[in-house]
């Protein structure tokens, strides 16, 4: 088969063209919206809270009640965190109601408020007998975010939990 000038020229336009029509920007680099916030009430009743919003932290500190402090989450941790939720496509219907939850003392309670370009998505859920896989999604979601809010020294500073839920 000859290979002409002018049909080598083609193929490489061709090759240019196509490679400019992929997306080949790395996850890490999407643009974080300038409206993402997110607020997550979790742990052991519900006793925890981190909140973008207003950023504050409360920390749930068993048999001496809780605390609250401000915590801010620089530009990386948020946009980090961003791509974690845009991973599991957090904004969409994540169908929870049809899953079989449990009866567990103490409970364990999470809700998600995520506001991303405009909208508003909130998620509720409890203990379950066995996790779906989008549980598992949002169980690891809350525990990325908690070891990065719990490496801050706002948070460091606060005091150590006394006591255990039975």
């Amino acid at each position: 088969m000859r290979v002409t000038y002018r049909n080598f020229l083609l193929l490489v336009l061709m090759v240019i063209f196509i490679s400019g029509c992929t997306n080949l920007e790395p996850e890490s680099s999407r643009e974080l919206p300038e409206d993402f916030d997110f607020s997550l009430i979790y742990g052991t009743y519900g006793k925890q809270k981190i909140d973008t919003y207003n950023n504050t932290v409360i920390k749930d500190l068993v048999e001496n009640g809780i605390v609250e402090a401000d915590v801010t989450l620089t530009e990386d941790e948020m946009n980090r965190i961003y791509n974690e939720m845009v991973k599991i496509d957090i904004m969409s219907d994540l169908n929870l109601e049809g899953d079989k939850q449990c009866d567990v003392e103490p409970p364990s309670i999470s809700e998600w408020k995520i506001q991303i370009n405009n909208e508003i998505n909130s998620i509720a859920y409890g203990n379950y007998c066995e996790h779906p896989e989008v549980i598992l999604d949002l169980i690891e979601l809350e525990d990325f975010i908690h070891e990065i809010v719990s490496s801050k020294d706002e948070y460091k500073a606060l005091p150590d939990a006394k006591g255990f839920y039975e």
